[in-house]
């Protein structure tokens, strides 16, 4: 009988706290003892749920031990404070799910309230948004109550379906799989408050208003009001480079990428890059992007980089990397990597300017941010990435030059490379704003070889100088502009870009500065920059401007 009595004040108590539900949008007052007392923001029913379960725990803390909760409307909520003793909580009961069966636990005295918000938390993740808590065995004597907390689990919700509001109807399987909201999965208040970020990260999909949720006889329905986001895209990007080319004419350089979103409304991605940035000289990107594969939390990328420099080299490299969402945003990665390097000129002056025939293996763990290669826009938050690589390099005698130019060289030899990067935007005005993108690389290895460097210059690195212009084993670079805002994605823009770079046991700074535009449209991102870079050997000089322009096509 106690337990029939005790589920219908669950219920009772779920429904009440249902109708709350409908007034999220508008501020909530709360009284205490009919004199009002805060406001707060809108909640729905299971926000509501966790405010009254807060509001009692702090009550009761403060003495008022018979202190509860009297009605909920859709903008207001009324308590009853009663009369305060002196009181001691030293005690909580958990309920064991396995035994069927209330646990008594004592924790430390000083971290009594966070202990129950963390268990409160836990039950909310785990398919209990309507978990209470109450006072147990209360004695009192004098001033003085004396009981223990016991948490009600309150009925397991489970998900029973999800509805779409906007013109998105397809692809609904991947999509619950991708948001966690599979049909008879413990509802999780943790996973539908990150639903917005979860759809976010998704980046063909925009949410048009907060999700919404129904909970009936133990099943929870979600409801999401999504459009389709515009997400494939095709780039170009033309390079002017006076007195680059043979004759000292103007050279022009190329910047093709294709990226294919959503492929069968499955989240599948396909990149295709290709990058002419001197004469006879080019590189080639290929990828592919897996979600969910056979099934499991894995995502499966697999990509082909292939890079011909002039007449003197060609590396090319296999990567196959999977890994998994650690957060709304976040995921960490792990893979494996076969880089190869060939001469197309092959002499013994190669062996002298650290060129050579190679393979190596490496392995790598990482962890970043799913939107690190996105644009920044005026609301972004901070982006990261870091990448640990360890491998083997094996240096091939390649035939066409004497063996014994190899002598002086580590053929086998152990390597370690660091990466990081981070991006983040600080508000100096309404629309003015500080974007700084700072990345770096940490490389160690007995035999560096030159067609392994990094390639560092360009548009997307060092503004002001050729694509790939220069070579660096370890580099620091920071990107720092001054952006005045006149749409989310759409600025004007000052740059400085500064480089700390090594190559050769060679420390030197490269910097450029300039001005440029980005353009947001219904249709794509249009960007132009004017650049003028520096370094040791090349001065500040107008003839050496360089004009960068893309276009970014979206659909």
């Amino acid at each position: 009988m106690a337990q029939l009595f005790c589920m219908i004040r669950v219920l009772c108590f779920g429904m009440i706290l249902l109708c709350a539900h409908l007034g999220a949008a508008q501020r909530v007052t709360v009284y205490l003892d009919g004199q009002p007392t805060t406001e707060v923001p809108g909640m729905d029913s299971v926000e509501v749920s966790r405010f009254v379960n807060l509001y009692l725990l702090r009550l009761w803390n403060q003495g008022f031990v018979f202190s509860g909760l009297d009605s909920v409307f859709s903008d207001r909520i009324y308590f009853h404070a009663g009369e305060k003793y002196r009181n001691e909580i030293d005690q909580l009961a958990v309920y064991d799910a396995e035994q069927d069966t209330f646990q008594l636990w004592k924790p430390k005295k000083q971290s009594f309230q966070s202990a129950v918000q963390k268990q409160l938390t836990t039950y909310a993740d785990k398919g209990h948004p309507f978990v209470r808590i109450t006072w147990d065995s209360v004695q009192v004597k004098d001033d003085m109550a004396k009981g223990f907390l016991r948490i009600i689990p309150g009925p397991l919700v489970v998900y029973d379906s999800m509805v779409l509001l906007g013109e998105v109807q397809k692809g609904r399987a991947f999509l619950q799989t991708a948001l966690h909201l599979e049909v008879d999965k413990p509802f999780s208040e943790r996973t539908f408050q990150n639903l917005p970020k979860s759809i976010a990260r998704l980046q063909y999909l925009e949410m048009k208003r907060p999700p919404d949720v129904a909970f009936e006889h133990g099943k929870a329905t979600v409801f999401l009001d999504l459009d389709k986001r515009k997400s494939s895209s095709f780039e170009g990007v033309v390079g002017l480079l006076p007195g680059q080319s043979a004759g000292n004419g103007v050279m022009v350089t190329g910047f093709l990428d294709l990226q294919l979103a959503n492929l069968f409304q499955s989240g599948k991605r396909f990149l295709f890059t290709w990058n002419r940035f001197a004469d006879e000289s080019q590189s080639l990107d290929l990828g592919y992007y897996h979600p969910f594969f056979l099934s499991s939390k894995l995502f499966l990328d697999v990509d082909f980089h292939l890079l011909k420099q002039d007449t003197t080299f060609l590396t090319q490299s296999w990567n196959l990397t999977s890994g998994t969402n650690i957060g709304p945003m976040s995921e960490v990665f792990f893979g494996y990597e076969h880089v190869s390097g060939t001469l197309i000129s092959p002499d013994e002056s190669n062996i002298s300017d650290n060129l050579a025939d190679f393979t190596s293996s490496q392995y790598m763990i990482g962890l970043r941010d799913v939107l690190y290669g996105q644009e920044m826009g005026m609301k972004s938050p901070f982006r990261y990435q870091v990448r640990l690589v360890l491998g083997e390099k094996n240096i091939s005698k390649n035939p066409s030059i004497d063996k014994g130019a190899y002598d002086t060289l580590h053929r086998q030899t152990s390597m370690l490379r660091v990466t990081a990067g981070a991006k983040y935007l600080i508000r100096l005005k309404k629309r003015t704003a500080l974007h700084h993108h700072c990345e770096g690389q940490l490389l160690v290895n007995d035999q560096i070889l030159t067609n392994e460097l990094a390639r560092i210059g360009g548009l997307k690195t060092l503004r002001g100088f050729n694509e790939n212009f220069f070579y660096a084993s370890n580099y620091a670079l920071s990107r720092l502009e001054i952006r005045q805002y006149f749409e989310e994605y759409s600025h004007f823009m000052l740059f400085y870009d500064q480089l700390l770079m090594e190559h050769r046991g060679v420390v030197s700074y490269p910097r450029g500065f300039g001005a440029g535009l980005s353009l947001d449209t219904s249709n794509g991102l249009f960007t132009f920059a004017l650049a003028m870079g520096m370094s040791r050997q090349i001065p500040a000089d107008p003839a050496n401007i360089k004009i960068h322009i893309g276009y970014t096509s979206k659909f």
